[in-house]
């Protein structure tokens, strides 16, 4: 047992709690009357009979960990336990907060939220980032949390501002959080407090404001996920935005993040948002006092504002009466706090005074101006008027006043600042101290607000200083933006304002002034009849890079007069520019009559024909008589490639249509267009509403005998719609093609990656086949459902595959790359190989040329425990690669070659939805910034890859390796003809994967030379 139980009725009731019974069902389950445990649980009754306490202690022994838990938890038997330990310190804070609720707006969390929350705990993720604005209730929702999952998940609450961030180290605060002491190494301590979880234990991190607090966070959280390896530790961090944070820069992190899947009905969400105005109406209507006008008696501008709960909160708590027009942040606040002061003080003044000095002497801003002092350099604030500022401000115990919400100190920072800046005008120092306080803003969802209050209160107060801050010539591009996103409504953004940044746009050639410019609806009535010339010129300027911003714009402010005027003024006989506005067509036209389109349906470019194709496909395009006329042509078009553009979209148009476009794309004469058609199936997954149009293509492919000849890569299109909608259907490729497996592989692959959710009937029906199958890697797969392989905590969950290649970082591996061309010869290497300690197989592209991408599965079935690694050439084209390679059984694919980001992502979508991690060749020229862009685009690591025939020195690959390592966290491969005769290779601290091809494929003795090698680099273990 793990205590001395002496059985009192407390610890009897603890144990029947535990396991949540009655207590008729406890003494059932005891064998013994109802009314002897009721008893045993009396806290006035006798000691128990030892022959009892028998019962109970064997009752206790038969007790599962996790129970035991909970029978820990209900006695606060905590001590050395993380579980446990941190569910009864967080018991002892909510109960300390559960006095400082004393709000008129009940709270009421975010149902969508919750099923987040929710997906996220029975997920294998480990990191989830909950996002939002000032205000909009992240804090309430952690608490809120932590009771309402206190049954399924461990919960610490820990805040970043109760850290000195120059020290802190997160793995202390979490071991210190459950009162375990940190020992010789913290992380280790963790490590092994967390192989003791029954259950997740989940560390909540709140108060991130800015990026270089998350920087010093997610750093460490990085580090714990890669030496903690124990699903249960989970971390849910609060992040304050705009802007949001880059995760990137965090592999362990990034890797196990949870997102929402965003397919249909997936109604999760990981960001709070304003409230919908009919909620806000709901809860404003429900709260208000009688004194208090209903919420359709606001002004618009105060009924916008109160969607965000803290000023809802504070609106009510000031009993806010209608003021007959708009107010802006600021004012609302300013009214608020006015009033809320204004009852318990006879004079608000000076509590305001001693208010905006307090928020200055706790700022953390740091502005470099010389008619500011910084904060610490100040004298203390003046006293506060006792409970002059209840609600505003709260005393700690330890006597230090902070403000109740972050928005209050902001709110009366802001004035001090605004104040300051009005004092200096049109001035120089006014610009560089704006510009300043942008940059900042720029990195941190405090400055941002800040910054953003500041502006409310000068437009108020100094207009003029805006007008002149907005069109000097040394605000910076990074200021004008921020403005520019609040001059709807403002006084400052006069239509002269704005024709100048229009200008200075153009000729800047800034790309963010002309985003911030097109997000205002003001810029409209400014520009005038210049406005065609103005966004034409934009777009000859950056083309598809602002698309987006410029249809946003037409969409919200363009009538019948600027649509003619915007085509008018248009070149449509020019290519680039005609497929603009094919691509968009559905914001131009409203029916088929108009001779623009006919001139997109006619254009002698193919691009802009597909262009159209592709508008059909957009979530906003109608499914209107345009959309049905343009389809009918397009799927005739004369061109496969706008055939092949078309295809997908026909799903979208009514249901005989769909069938007939469809049997018209599936007995195209090109195999390519078929293939598309088949595609855009793809989303019409079971139990879909219109999946009964895959039955009807199914019908059409099986009557058109060209079928039985198609190419072999386009087959597994075909035999996937019948494993998911027909699963009762015999095999139909084994009876006449032999057996096609890579369909079956796909679908039980998607299936554990979760990418693929199965009624449960399809689901057993597609396991049965795989059973039935001879293919060694379906029966793997297969297997791997069977037996619960979506268990977090399994070595062979694909899920957690890119989390386990990351971790290569900082840990030396090696890859034995079959750089040859004889099957046999590659299988003996392979063995020989894996005998030794490699830990990847590389594939190489010589033995895939000479024997295809079946040599992977040559490999994998010779050498089942091998981690193989697929070389595949050509990157630009790395999604087909990534599927060929996963259908054979590769367990990370190398793409080799030229690669733009648009491809690269494709290949980490397909990565991620089979579960096989990305690397990504570097190139000879590249950049830092290449490398940050393939790191967003999701890649799991890098390779320098050096050809020993051209003569390149290994110092090079190294030298290389170096640099990228310093470019990146993420795992870095080098290659270059290294062998045991390269003592600086193996003591080098610049590779985490060594890559070594001939020196052991070549060998006469491959088993000794792999076996060198693997001693080698384990000697020079790096230590991390």
């Amino acid at each position: 047992m793990t205590h001395d139980i002496a059985w009192t009725p407390r610890e009897v009731k603890a144990l029947r709690e535990a396991q949540h019974l009655s207590q008729r069902a406890f003494a059932g389950h005891l064998g013994f009357a109802h009314s002897t445990v009721a008893n045993w649980e009396n806290p006035h009754r006798k000691a128990l009979h030892h022959e009892t306490r028998e019962v109970l202690n064997r009752e206790f022994d038969g007790l599962s960990d996790e129970v035991r838990d909970r029978f820990d938890r209900r006695l606060g038997h905590a001590a050395g336990k993380l579980g446990a330990g941190s569910t009864v310190r967080t018991a002892m804070l909510l109960d300390s907060l559960s006095g400082d609720t004393a709000s008129p707006l009940p709270y009421r969390p975010p149902p969508d939220a919750v099923g987040g929350v929710r997906a996220f705990l029975s997920s294998s993720m480990r990191v989830l980032l909950l996002k939002g604005a000032a205000g909009t209730g992240k804090s309430q929702l952690t608490h809120y949390l932590t009771r309402h999952f206190a049954e399924q998940a461990d919960f610490q609450l820990l805040t970043v501002e109760s850290w000195d961030l120059t020290g802190v180290d997160v793995a202390v605060e979490i071991l210190r959080y459950a009162s375990i002491p940190r020992g010789h190494d913290a992380l280790l301590t963790l490590e092994t407090s967390c192989q003791s979880l029954s259950r997740p234990c989940v560390v909540v991190i709140d108060g991130i404001s800015s990026h270089h607090e998350f920087a010093v966070i997610g750093r460490q959280v990085d580090a714990i996920l890669r030496q903690v390896t124990a699903p249960s530790l989970r971390f849910l961090i609060t992040v304050r935005t705009p802007p949001v944070p880059e995760t990137t820069a965090y592999p362990l992190l990034h890797a196990t993040l949870f997102t929402a899947t965003g397919k249909i009905g997936d109604t999760h969400r990981t960001e709070l948002t304003p409230w919908t105005s009919a909620e806000a109406q709901n809860r404003w209507d429900q709260a208000r006092s009688t004194e208090v006008p209903p919420f359709e008696r606001l002004p618009a501008g105060i009924r916008h504002l109160v969607r965000t709960p803290v000023y809802m909160r504070l609106a009510l708590a000031a009993s806010l009466e209608t003021t007959g027009h708009d107010l802006n942040a600021y004012t609302l606040l300013e009214r608020c706090v006015r009033a809320i002061i204004g009852s318990g003080a006879s004079d608000p003044q000076p509590v305001m005074a001693a208010l905006t000095e307090l928020a200055w002497s706790q700022s953390q801003l740091h502005v470099r101006c010389n008619s500011i002092s910084q904060p610490g350099h100040r004298t203390s604030p003046p006293p506060l008027p006792s409970g002059a500022a209840t609600g505003i401000v709260r005393t700690l115990s330890h006597g230090r006043i902070e403000f109740t919400h972050d928005v209050l100190s902001e709110f009366f920072l802001s004035t001090y600042i605004a104040d300051i800046l009005q004092d200096h005008g049109r001035s120089v120092a006014a610009v560089s101290l704006l510009n300043e306080l942008a940059t900042q803003a720029s990195v941190s969802g405090a400055a941002r607000s800040i910054f953003e209050l500041i502006v409310q209160r000068l437009d108020d107060r100094a207009p003029g200083l805006l007008e002149y801050v907005a069109t000097a010539p040394t605000t910076a591009t990074t200021t004008v933006p921020l403005l520019l996103a609040m001059a709807d409504g403002s006084r400052f953004a006069t239509p002269e304002v704005l024709r100048a940044v229009a200008n200075r746009a153009n000729q800047e050639r800034s790309i963010s002034l002309s985003r911030a410019l097109l997000d205002s609806r003001a810029l409209h009535p400014a520009l005038g009849h210049g406005r065609a010339t103005w966004l034409l010129a934009l777009l000859r300027q950056f083309g598809t890079e602002l698309w987006p911003e410029i249809t946003g714009f037409i969409e919200r402010t363009f009538d019948v007069a600027d649509t003619y005027a915007l085509l008018d003024a248009a070149d449509l006989s020019e290519s680039d520019e005609a497929t603009f506005f094919a691509r968009h067509f559905y914001l131009f036209f409203s029916d088929t009559t108009s001779n623009a389109l006919d001139t997109f349906l006619s254009h002698p470019n193919w691009r802009v024909r597909a262009a159209l194709a592709e508008g059909i496909r957009d979530d906003h395009a109608p499914a209107g008589a345009p959309g049905l006329n343009i389809m009918e042509q397009l799927v005739r078009d004369v061109d496969y490639k706008v055939r092949a553009a078309v295809a997908p979209a026909v799903t979208r148009v009514p249901q005989p249509l769909a069938e007939r476009y469809l049997s018209t794309l599936l007995n195209d004469d090109n195999w390519h267009v078929r293939e598309c058609a088949l595609h855009g199936l793809d989303p019409l997954g079971p139990g879909h509403p219109r999946q009964e149009l895959v039955h009807a293509a199914l019908a059409a492919i099986n009557a058109d005998s060209a079928w039985r000849r198609c190419p072999r890569h386009i087959r597994p299109s075909w035999q996937r719609l019948e494993i998911l909608h027909m699963p009762d259907l015999t095999d139909t490729f084994t009876a006449h093609d032999g057996d096609d497996h890579r369909a079956l592989l796909m679908v039980l692959r998607e299936t554990r990656t979760g990418y693929l959710v199965l009624p449960p009937q399809i689901r057993q029906a597609v396991v049965d086949r795989a059973q039935r199958s001879g293919n060694w890697l379906v029966q793997h797969e297969a297997a791997g459902i069977t037996a619960g392989s979506g268990h977090s905590d399994n070595d062979d969950d694909p899920r957690l595959s890119r989390e386990r290649f990351r971790r290569t970082r900082n840990h030396r591996a090696v890859q034995i790359a079959l750089d040859m061309r004889d099957i046999n010869d590659a299988i003996t290497v392979a063995r020989a190989a894996v005998a030794a300690g490699a830990d990847y197989i590389e594939i190489g592209d010589p033995l895939i040329k000479e024997v295809g991408v079946s040599g992977i599965e040559q490999i994998k079935a010779a050498v089942p425990e091998a981690t193989v690694v697929a070389e595949m050439m050509s990157a630009d084209w790395g999604r087909d690669q990534v599927v060929l390679a996963a259908q054979a059984g590769a367990d990370v694919v190398l793409l080799i070659g030229p690669a733009t980001i648009a491809s690269v992502s494709a290949a980490v979508e397909a990565g991620q939805r089979l579960g096989v991690p990305i690397l990504l060749d570097t190139p000879i020229a590249t950049s830092q910034r290449w490398v940050t862009e393939m790191e967003r685009a999701g890649v799991d690591g890098f390779t320098i890859t050096t050809n020993i025939d051209l003569g390149i020195g290994n110092t090079t690959a190294l030298d290389a390796a170096r640099t990228l390592r310093s470019w990146t966290q993420l795992p870095v491969a080098v290659s270059g003809g290294f062998s045991t005769t390269d003592p600086t290779v193996f003591t080098s601290p610049d590779w985490d994967i060594l890559i070594v091809g001939r020196s052991v494929a070549d060998a006469v003795d491959p088993a000794g030379a792999a076996t060198r090698i693997v001693e080698l680099v384990h000697q020079t273990e790096r230590q991390s």
